[in-house]
């Protein structure tokens, strides 16, 4: 990977002693990270844009559930990303540069979960 994920990693680590309730292990939460930034490199052949740790924080926060589309919650565990992942990469967005803050966004994470893991 050519993306710094050491650098990353550390930077993540400050950012996930800031979150206060259920989220995944710093472990796993870097396991998904990981898995993006490899995608998003396979996928363009170049390195993902750098996030601040405010944004790693956000995400780390909204890892472990998706806002269903019918009102609830959906909750979803680390080794499901990767397929959520996957489709998203294989998904045709008008206007996306595929930031991981896009996947996070909106209703990105839902439909990709109905269309690969209901």
């Amino acid at each position: 990977m050519l993306f710094n994920f050491r650098m990353f990693s550390i930077i993540a680590e400050r950012a996930y002693q800031t979150i206060k309730g259920p989220v995944y292990s710093l472990d796993d939460a870097l396991s998904v990270f990981g898995y993006y930034f490899q995608a998003y490199e396979d996928t363009f052949r170049e390195v993902h844009p750098n996030i601040n740790a405010k944004q790693i924080a956000s995400i780390i926060e909204r890892m472990p559930c998706i806002d269903d589309l019918r009102g609830g919650s959906i909750d979803i565990y680390p080794t499901d990303y990767p397929v959520l992942i996957d489709q998203h990469f294989e998904t045709q967005y008008r206007n996306c540069d595929y930031n991981i803050n896009h996947f996070f966004s909106g209703d990105i994470r839902a439909l990709r979960y109905y269309e690969e893991l209901y």
